[in-house]
């Protein structure tokens, strides 16, 4: 039985995931996004360079807090995983664009990433105030 405090997040502009894993997990008021990839959410292509795969690791981070209740100025922190860290000013360019005021606490490391994935970007974020949608 499933506990009603847990919910998986899933839906439309949810990226799939590839593993025995959920895209968002809503537990009470946080929300836990597990890494996103520079992926394609349709087609599965990965973006060609450092830049693209990570302005669509944030955008794929960013459909899978809307479909859980949240959004990108919700986040209190993100997990940054890196294949080359010698891309870390190309990082902080991308991020300040999807964060651009109050950023979250942001945890950066380079490690092995699977295949030619350059970059995978997970969080935690508060869910949105139900008054705030009305």
């Amino acid at each position: 039985m499933t506990d009603p405090r847990k919910q998986v997040v899933s839906g439309p502009g949810v990226p799939p995931v590839i593993g025995p894993y959920s895209a968002g997990v809503r537990a009470g008021e946080l929300l836990f996004v597990s890494g996103q990839a520079g992926m394609d959410p349709i087609t599965g292509a990965l973006g060609d360079g450092f830049v693209e795969q990570a302005t669509q690791a944030l955008r794929n981070l960013q459909a899978v807090l809307e479909a859980g209740g949240s959004r990108l100025d919700l986040v209190v922190n993100a997990t940054v995983l890196l294949a080359d860290f010698g891309v870390f000013a190309e990082l902080n360019q991308v991020f300040a664009e999807f964060f651009s005021s109050d950023p979250p606490a942001r945890m950066t490391m380079a490690t092995p990433l699977p295949g030619t994935v350059l970059i995978s970007i997970g969080c935690v974020a508060l869910v949105a105030d139900e008054r705030e949608a009305s």
